[in-house]
This record gives structure tokens, C-alpha cells and sequence, in this order.
């Protein structure tokens, strides 16, 4: 559920929740991978013209106000577009912030910006958002600026599950965004059952054709590993080939669909697809159409990644960069954004403040799992640009990407 946050009685922080737009529609009718029309809109709603904008967010007027790359339905928006918590930063700040969604993909958009970065031209965004593994390599390139704690106030607020991550020790160059939970979605009304194993999954022929995994390497891997018994986060080739001949048996059997980005969320609802691998964020929106749609968390346990927020290199305003990462790891501020996003929030004091925000996402163990749930999540090991690229064309090969 989206809503349109606005302040009560004057008070700032005090959020007012009312009826708006919401993204689960965008999830239940074309799914993200559909979303090359309506991402456009977005950046047009969010104050930057697409067909006008460069790599990292260039705002066409020029006009040096705060850029924020990051994801489509990443943030609070509203039916007409506007982003209500950002719009408070610059009420709070004075300063003008854009947020421009241009990271449809990782791979795409880091082969948009590398030239610029390679060359040290720097983005015009001064704020970024990409998925963990891509940040471990622009850290590694050393295109990232390592963070000012004593300008981040609101640093402590950080989750413990989220303090000391193998792609950026110590959070010297990142904070979290967003956690994205990977598990098992199921249409209880297909099935007629949950369905919370990874081989069952895989093997009941009762799914036959109807199961989907991820197109994702980390997070169809990642599981697979973990129904092996193996650590996604320390892996050997060996364990790797053997998830990759699951899946090659799912594909000689005829039990797999397809393979999918968020686009198995309007088939999920349609009933096409009974159980996938997906994300809990999408499931939590899903449900609230249909609650035979439900989300598990794996027997043998779940995938963790996340989306994180970075400074570049030679960013335009990085002053700005820090207050606007500070100033949503605000409790009251991190609970619009989960509000509308329904993914894991990194922010301490979030789940409380959610209580005055939207009242029953208070209690969403997927937007606030707790400590048993946590430590069923498992991070994928971090890999060097080879390892990514030999691993990556393996899985390609075997699932025909």
C-alpha cells in the first residue's frame, strides 16, 4: 500500500497517512521488467525529462540540484508522481533533490556510467543506489567516496543485520537502502498448499510448468546452495556446478516456466505461475490484492541482498549526498519510504515509528523480520570482477539467458 505522507498539526516528523497510488498496481500489471514506459514516467514525474537526461542522472537543466540515481517504485510516490519524503528533505534543508529512476538494471546502468567514472568525470548524481555486489566494484575501482560519519548523526540507526556486510566492511563507503529478501511466493489458490521447500519446488509434479526461478545469478544460486546445505556465503565450484544442475533437471523435466525478473508478479496473480522464487517486498504488495498469495522463507533459508546509498567520485554536491543519506535513516522518514516499498528496512526505531504511518505493516515480519527470521537470511558471497563474469556465463548458459 502507497500512501502520501503529510504532516499533522503542524508537528514536523508526524506523518498523516491518506489513500494514494499504489505500486502494487505497476507489480500486478506489467511487472518491473515491463517497465520501460513507465520508468520513463517516473523520471518525468520526478523532475528529470529522460530523453534528455545523461548517465548517472543529468538533470537537462543543469540547474546543480541533488540528483539521486536509483530503482523504479524505490520510494514514496504518490498518484501524481510526487515524492512526498523528498520533498520534506528540501522543506528541512533548503536543498533542491531530484530523484531520478534510471537503475533498471545493474549491469546496464554500470555500462552507462563507467566511462564517466573511468575517465573521472564524475556523475551528475551525487547520490547512488545500486545492488550490493555492483557496489563492491565500484568500491574496488575506487570510484566511491568514503563516508563522513560525523555528518551522518543518524548512523547508529542502522540494524545490526545490516552493520558489517563482506562487500563493504565497516560501512566505510556505503549505507543500506533497501534489504530484499528472495524466497518461495506462492499462490495458495493454484496450489491449494504452501509450498516452503526449494526441492518441492523443483521435483512436485504437481507444479509441472508452473514454476519459475529467478533470473537473478545471486539470489536462484543462493538458494539452491541452501538447499544443498551448502554457504552461499563461502562456496566452492564444485557446490556452484550442483546448483546449476538442479536447475538443469527443473529444465529437462518441463517443471520451469521461465526464468524472471519481477515480471512473475502479474502471473503469480493470474494463477499462470503457482510457486517462484521472488522477492518478499513484491509478495507483501500482492497479498494485500490477494491473500492466497503468500511469501516463505525457505526451509533451508532465505537470500539477503540489498540496495545500498553512495557517494561517487567527484560528486557535484557531496555535502548534500551526506544530509540526504542522514536524513533517511531517520526512523519517521525510513518508515514512509517501507511504507510504500514493503521491503526489509535497514533503520532502527523504523518498525515503531511505522505504528503512526501505516499500523499493520508494524507487524509485516517482512518489512520487520525478527531475530529468528534474520538468522535464516544468508548474504552470497562476495566475488571479484572474474568470478562474477565466469559464474555469471555458467549460469547463463545452463538457464539460456
Amino acid at each position: 500500500m502507497v500512501h502520501h505522507m503529510g504532516t499533522t498539526g503542524g508537528t514536523p516528523g508526524v506523518v498523516a497517512p491518506r489513500r494514494a497510488f499504489r505500486r502494487r498496481d505497476f507489480l500486478r500489471g506489467v511487472g518491473l521488467a515491463g517497465l520501460g514506459v513507465a520508468g520513463a514516467g517516473l523520471l518525468a514525474a520526478c523532475g528529470a525529462d529522460p530523453a534528455a537526461s545523461g548517465a548517472g542522472g543529468a538533470p537537462a537543466d543543469g540547474n546543480g540540484s541533488l540528483v539521486w540515481a536509483n530503482w523504479p517504485l524505490s520510494i514514496d510516490t504518490d498518484e501524481s508522481g510526487r515524492i512526498p519524503s523528498l520533498e520534506q528533505f528540501t522543506e528541512q534543508t533548503g536543498i533542491k533533490a531530484s530523484y531520478v529512476a534510471e537503475i533498471n538494471s545493474n549491469d546496464e546502468w554500470f555500462a552507462k556510467v563507467r566511462p564517466l567514472l573511468e575517465s573521472g568525470q564524475g556523475l551528475a548524481a551525487s547520490v547512488v543506489s545500486p545492488t550490493d555486489w555492483l557496489a563492491q566494484r565500484m568500491i574496488e575501482l575506487g570510484w566511491t567516496q568514503k563516508l563522513d560519519r560525523g555528518k551522518l548523526t543518524n548512523a547508529g540507526n542502522l540494524l545490526p543485520a545490516f552493520a558489517d556486510p563482506a562487500f563493504d566492511p565497516g560501512r566505510d563507503h556505503t549505507m543500506a537502502w533497501q534489504g530484499w529478501i528472495c524466497g518461495i511466493a506462492v499462490n495458495t489458490e493454484v496450489t491449494g498448499r504452501d509450498i516452503k521447500s526449494v526441492d518441492e519446488l523443483l521435483t512436485d509434479p504437481d507444479l509441472k510448468g508452473k514454476a519459475a526461478l529467478l533470473s537473478e545469478l545471486r539470489e536462484t544460486v543462493g538458494l539452491l546452495l541452501l538447499s544443498m546445505g551448502a554457504d552461499p556465503g563461502k562456496f566452492t565450484d564444485d557446490e556452484f556446478n550442483g546448483a546449476l544442475e538442479k536447475i538443469d533437471k527443473a529444465l529437462a523435466s518441463g517443471q520451469l516456466r521461465k526464468f524472471t525478473g519481477n515480471d512473475y508478479a502479474p502471473d503469480l496473480a493470474k494463477g499462470n505461475l503457482a510457486a517462484c522464487f521472488a522477492w518478499a517486498g513484491d509478495v507483501v504488495q500482492l497479498s494485500k490484492d490477494n491473500p492466497k498469495i503468500k511469501f516463505f522463507i525457505p526451509e533451508s533459508g532465505a537470500i539477503l541482498i540489498e540496495d545500498v546509498m553512495m557517494i561517487p567520485n567527484h560528486a557535484r554536491d557531496p555535502e548534500g549526498a551526506h544530509k540526504l543519506i542522514d536524513y533517511y535513516y531517520d526512523p519517521t522518514v525510513a518508515a514512509q519510504a517501507a511504507a510504500y516499498i514493503n521491503a526489509f528496512c535497514p533503520v532502527s526505531g523504523a518498525q515503531e515509528a511505522m505504528t503512526k504511518v501505516e499500523p499493520e505493516l508494524a507487524e509485516n515480519e517482512l518489512i520487520f523480520p525478527d531475530a529468528e527470521m534474520m538468522a535464516r537470511m544468508h548474504r552470497f558471497m562476495p566475488l571479484s570482477a572474474d568470478q562474477n563474469q565466469t559464474y555469471q556465463d555458467a549460469f547463463n548458459r545452463t538457464t539460456g539467458l
